[in-house]
This record gives structure tokens, C-alpha cells and sequence, in this order.
């Protein structure tokens, strides 16, 4: 059975934006954007425990579509960071951290480009790189081959269009826990595989979320795809705030050669290139939490320092 959320937001408009509220409530707030296509329960079986000790509440969000948050397919991670805000707003949260995850990426980059005021710094883990970074062609080698043909193929496509046909592939409404579990190891690196079997109880915790990630549609994974072949909307060169990337060595989805493509742009981001497949947060889950928690609080000693 599908765990409910914590709680649901109310947005303008009145969607909803469902939430998990785990860890230190004391702690430091991080907000978790996940990947695609996935739900605020991808994180690791004791994740909660995990956060207790990086000194972390974590407010894993449903991205619009996702789980129980309503949809907003004509949205793009701008409109993602409006939601996060006027989700901080309900849980009155001044300043917090974010971090994002592969398709994630993109919303915690925007938090940092357009709400300096609220974040105190931004994490991203494997995360999306824009279609125009394509054009790099050590970028380009480092993408799966799935993500390698956007440019390429929205040369005969509109975004609608590559979003309503490809989907379908990432994901099914029928998807049900066995065959989440058979879609996890089928096809997947031997790092990944690695990755996948190091965190006890990882794979059962994944199918569950694959499951729930689509129980209201696919109107997440649309939303995701449209963004993936859009250009972003939101500068990375304004950022003001700490950014730190994350990449794995033995990721096939989104390579180093992606986190250093956004480290060129970044003002003062800080790249750490990590034994990891695309399960990086996964498998590293307290120490992100903990470097991320470390940042808000020295940033919070500096400023009570006369």
C-alpha cells in the first residue's frame, strides 16, 4: 500500500502539492526535488534516520503530476520554484536548502537563479543539463542515449509531440511493485546494479515509488519531457548562492562532463566528481544531506559574527 503524504499544500489556484516531512524537525530544512519518473518516497529506506543524523528536515516533495501533487503540464521548473516557495510559505520556512535530483536538477538551479533571498544553498545531484549543452561534445558522449537524441529529433517534432510519445516508455499507470522491481535491474549497468544492491531494502523502496509516481497519470513524466527538450528560462550566470554539484564516475545518464558544463556557468559552483552511478543521492544520501546542512550553517555563523 502506497504510504499518504505528510501533508498537501494548497497552491494558487488550488492545486495541491503533496510533501513527505522526515528527519530533524529541529534540523536544517532542505527541500528534496526528485527525478523523473519518480515521487517524494525515491530516497532510501532509512532515509529518515539518515537525515536525523546529517542534522536534516527534509521536505521531500511530489513534483507537479507526481504522486498525489496535482498536475501543471504547461509548467516549466520556474513555475516549479514558485511552487517550492509558496510551499516554504505554508510551512514557514525563511531560508532553506534544496536539492534536486537528475530531472530535479533544473528546479534547484532555478530556486538558487530566481529566489536568492530563500535559499541558502543549492545542491544538485546528476542533474539535467539544458538541450543547448548538447552542443558540447563531451557533454553529449556523457548522456544516455535516450537523452542524446532530443536535439536531433525535435528537428521533426514539436515538445508536445516527443512529450506525449516517449511517456509511454518511461512509464505505465499499469506499472505494478513486480514489474517496478524488473524494470529496475533490467538493462542497467553493473554499476548501477552495485549501486542498486549496496543500500539494504533500495530496490523495494524504488518499485514502491515507481508505482506511486504514476498513480494519478503520467502527467509528471509529460510535464518532465517538455521541459527536457525546452530551453531553460531561468539564467545560471545571476546565481549568487553556493551551488554544489554532485556527478557520478559511472553514471550513464548524466556524466561529469554534464556537472562540469553547469560548474562553466555557475558562478562559484563547486563540482564533486564521485564513485557513483546515477544513484549518487541514493547511495550517498546522509553525507549530501550533511555537506548541504554544513553550508547553511556556517553561512548562518558568519552572519551572527560582529
Amino acid at each position: 500500500m502506497i504510504p499518504a503524504p505528510t501533508g498537501l499544500a494548497t497552491l494558487a489556484g488550488g492545486r495541491r502539492l503533496a510533501y513527505d516531512d522526515l528527519g530533524d524537525p529541529g534540523g536544517v530544512p532542505v527541500v528534496y526535488l526528485h527525478g523523473c519518473p519518480d515521487c517524494r518516497l525515491t530516497r532510501p529506506p532509512l532515509g529518515d534516520d539518515a537525515a536525523r543524523a546529517a542534522g536534516a528536515r527534509v521536505i521531500a516533495v511530489d513534483r507537479p503530476g507526481y504522486g498525489r501533487s496535482d498536475a501543471a503540464v504547461d509548467e516549466d521548473d520556474v513555475g516549479l520554484a514558485a511552487d517550492v516557495i509558496a510551499l516554504a510559505d505554508a510551512l514557514e520556512l525563511d531560508r532553506f536548502a534544496v536539492l534536486g535530483w537528475s530531472s530535479g536538477g533544473p528546479g534547484a538551479l532555478a530556486l538558487a537563479s530566481l529566489h536568492p533571498s530563500r535559499i541558502a544553498v543549492a545542491g544538485v545531484a546528476a542533474g539535467q543539463v539544458p538541450i543547448e549543452a548538447d552542443a558540447d561534445p563531451d557533454v553529449f558522449s556523457a548522456l544516455d542515449p535516450v537523452i542524446a537524441t532530443r536535439t536531433a529529433t525535435m528537428g521533426s517534432m514539436t515538445v508536445v509531440e516527443f512529450a506525449d510519445e516517449v511517456a509511454p516508455l518511461l512509464a505505465s499507470t499499469d506499472m505494478t511493485l513486480d514489474i517496478a522491481r524488473e524494470h529496475l535491474v533490467e538493462g542497467k549497468s553493473a554499476a548501477y546494479l552495485r549501486d542498486l544492491f549496496a543500500v539494504g531494502g533500495l530496490v523495494d523502496q524504488l518499485a514502491l515509488a515507481a508505482v506511486a509516481a504514476v498513480e494519478q497519470g503520467l502527467e509528471g513524466v509529460i510535464r518532465d519531457l517538455r521541459c527536457m527538450v525546452s530551453p531553460w528560462t531561468f539564467p545560471l550566470s545571476s546565481i549568487e548562492v553556493p551551488v554544489v554539484l554532485w556527478y557520478g564516475t559511472d553514471d550513464a545518464t548524466l556524466g561529469p562532463a554534464a556537472g562540469r558544463w553547469l560548474a562553466d556557468r555557475i558562478p562559484g559552483a563547486t563540482l564533486e566528481v564521485l564513485e557513483a552511478s546515477h544513484l549518487l543521492p541514493l547511495v550517498r544520501w546522509e553525507s549530501l544531506l550533511t555537506n548541504l546542512v554544513s553550508h547553511v550553517r556556517r553561512k548562518e555563523a558568519n552572519a551572527t559574527q560582529p
